[in-house]
Order: structure tokens, then sequence, then C-alpha cells
């Protein structure tokens, strides 16, 4: 097993491990921490006969746990879903494409407990294009002026399904799973739980305020730390390769798909979150 650091400011690629093999207690140790220290870890061409061995692989690595729509989850398999260029609102009808994942976000930050992790597999990919980019929300809030972090320190944002602000649109979502995703508030600058260090912690798919402050200045607050979090040089984008196993930590970055693609050539990936635990505030 070896890790080989990008090129760029974080990220890193696994060479020589097989997930679609038993890892013993050392490999599994290895991998998660290269994960924790790294935000983005790849594992080079892995392939699986069955969606349950990706689901067996992952395991190694955390908790599944399901997405809070079940619009795509793959047939038979409560955690695995389906992510495809081609995705549809299917409970409305509306034919328009959701370009899922196109636009800055962390997963599912509404939930108390959000995912500490997505992995995807990579199953069909363009050639070129297509590309998922992440910030490192670890070297953002380390480089903000220091009358930033006064500004955020100790404060909260309530984080809703879909923020009044969102610049997309998202699946449409059951009774039921309203209640279970309706939102709630959580750190704007967050502890990690494993790495003790601070980073930040937004959405610009779902914080809705900020505590304390009236909406125009929590809104322009936000904006100012979303304008600081989209700079390259907190940046890595990430370039598909068919078997591609991609795991990135949702308590330290931000990520989005891009669609600079034929979008007549299909995009296909399988996903699987972790389960994570309660947001920490630093203070």
């Amino acid at each position: 097993m070896e890790v080989r650091a990008f090129e760029g400011p974080f990220g890193a690629e696994v060479l020589g491990l097989d997930l679609t093999a038993p890892l013993t207690a050392r490999e599994r140790e290895e991998a998660n921490r290269a994960f924790v220290e790294n935000v983005v870890l790849c594992f080079r061409g892995q392939t699986f006969d069955r969606p349950e061995d990706f689901l067996a692989a992952v395991r190694n690595l955390g908790d599944p746990m399901p997405p809070v729509t079940a619009t795509y989850r793959l047939p038979g398999f409560e955690a695995i879903e389906e992510l495809t260029n081609r995705a549809i609102d299917r409970r409305t009808g509306d034919r328009t494409p959701l370009k899922r994942g196109g636009s800055w976000h962390t997963d599912h930050s509404n939930l108390e407990r959000p995912p500490k992790a997505t992995i995807l597999h990579a199953i069909e990919v363009p050639e070129t294009g297509g590309n998922t980019e992440f910030t490192n929300l670890y070297l953002a809030y380390g480089a903000l002026p220091d009358e930033d972090k006064e500004t955020i320190r100790g404060r909260r944002a309530f984080h809703a399904y879909l923020s009044r602000r969102a610049p997309r649109r998202l699946l449409t979502r059951t009774k039921d799973e309203e209640k279970n995703s309706s939102g709630c508030w959580q750190p704007l600058v967050r502890l990690h739980p494993e790495t003790g260090r601070r980073s930040l912690y937004l959405n610009p798919m779902r914080c809705d305020a900020v505590e304390g402050m009236h909406r125009e200045d929590g809104d322009a607050l936000l904006d100012h730390l979303y304008g600081h979090c989209d700079q390259v040089r907190f940046q890595y984008s990430h370039q598909w390769q068919p078997g591609d196993v991609l795991i990135w930590d949702n308590r330290s970055a931000l990520h989005q798909a891009t669609f600079d693609f034929d979008q007549s050539r299909r995009r296909y990936l399988h996903r699987i979150m972790l389960r994570g635990e309660r947001p920490v505030l630093a203070t």
C-alpha cells in the first residue's frame, strides 16, 4: 500500500490496495488515517462484481447510512445511491435535468449528525470533463483574517434542507423524509473529532441564517465567507478514471460536480455516505 500526494494543496491516491479483498486490521487503520490526513483520498483501479461488494469495501472505512431521499437509491440497497448526469425529479414529473451536486456544498449538513464522509465509485465517466472539485475548509479557515475569525467565533448557522438562497434545486422529499431532515443549527467553525483541527463549516445549498444576526447582515457574512472559500489556492479538482473509489471528509471540505462534458454521454457512479457525529463548536 502506497499513499501518493496529488499535485495541489491537498488530497492523495492509494496504490497497491485491493478493496475487493478483505483488509487486515493494519490496512484498515492505514487507509482511515490516510483519509483523515488528506481530506480527499482516491483508491485507483477498483472493480466490484456486485454492489454488495462495494458496500462491503466501504464498511472498512465506516458505517454506511442511507441518503435523505430514496428517489435514486439502488434497488435493493438502502445505503447505495445512483449518481447520474441524467437525474430528474421523478416525484414531480419535471423532466429538467437536476445537475445533482452541481454547486458547492457538503452532504446533508441539515442533519444533527451529518455524514462524516462520502464515497463514490466511478463506473462510467467521460474521458474529459466531469471532474469533482473540492475546497479544503481547514486551509480556508487558517487563511481568514483575525477580524473574520473573531466575528464567527462561537457562532452558528441554520442549515435547512434547501436554503432560500440555494443556487439550484434538490430532489423533492416525501412528508416522512421532511420530518427526518427539517434542519438544525450547526457551528460556523467546527472542531474535527479526529485531527482536533478547526475548519469552516459552511453550505451554500443549506445555510439559511446566522445566529444573532439580522438576515441582511447574516447573508452578507455568509457571502463573504463563500467568496473567501472559492479560491484556487484551497482547491483540488479530481479527474475521474473508471474504477476510482474516492472518499472525502465532509467535516473539512466542500465539493461540487462539474458538467463541462457532452451531456449525451452518461456519467454514472455509485455513492455511499458514512455516519458521522454531532458537529462540535470550536471556540
